[in-house]
This record gives structure tokens, sequence and C-alpha cells, in this order.
């Protein structure tokens, strides 16, 4: 697969809007009806980094390895005893420069 980043040409910090804005012109220049194979491409790449979690789950697993992910943080809580794991902390660990919040900061 592709990097997905590359394909929607937006940035791997970038928030969930910004990956849909991007995701949106890219369908309106490659409709389905005309370019049926990078229509399949680019909708490939949206759902695996349209939201915070499948973000994460591109990120952090190896496909081939079947874990999902709240398994994966319930690990992380696991192995760090005491330390509270989210997926935003998980983020914000990824994206430093990327705001706590959804929506703030661009990363690049």
């Amino acid at each position: 697969m592709p990097d997905p980043y590359n394909v929607l040409g937006v940035s791997p910090c970038a928030d969930d809007a910004e990956i849909r804005q991007s995701y949106l012109a890219l369908v309106r220049r490659f409709p389905p009806e005309r370019a049926p194979d990078e229509f399949r491409r680019i909708q490939g790449a949206y759902e695996a980094v349209k939201d915070l979690r499948s973000r994460l789950r591109y990120f952090l697993f190896e496909p081939s390895r079947g874990e999902t992910l709240e398994e994966w943080v319930a690990q992380l809580r696991a192995e760090n005893a005491g330390a509270r794991w989210s997926l935003e902390r998980v983020r914000r660990l990824y994206c430093p420069r990327s705001g706590a919040g959804h929506g703030e900061g661009s990363g690049g």
C-alpha cells in the first residue's frame, strides 16, 4: 500500500479537517466514473488515516500482527503501570508540535 499521506498530499501530523479537505478535493478531481483506479487509491488512503484511531493504527501496527488498537493501548498500560495512556497522549508523543486538542497545529 502506498503511503496514504503522500497519496492525500498532507503531513503525517495533519488533523482530521486537513485530511478530509484534501480527500474531498482529490475525489472531485478524480471521480470514480472517470478515474476508478485513482479513486480507489484515494479512498484507501483516506480510510487508513481519516481519524485519530485510524492514523494510530496505520503508524503503530504492522498489519500482519492482527493486534487491535485497544489491545495495544491495554498492553502499554500494563507495561507502564500507573501511567495513563490515551489515544490523544500517543498522538502528542508522535506529533509533538501538534496542539493537545483536535484541530490544532499542522505539523510538517
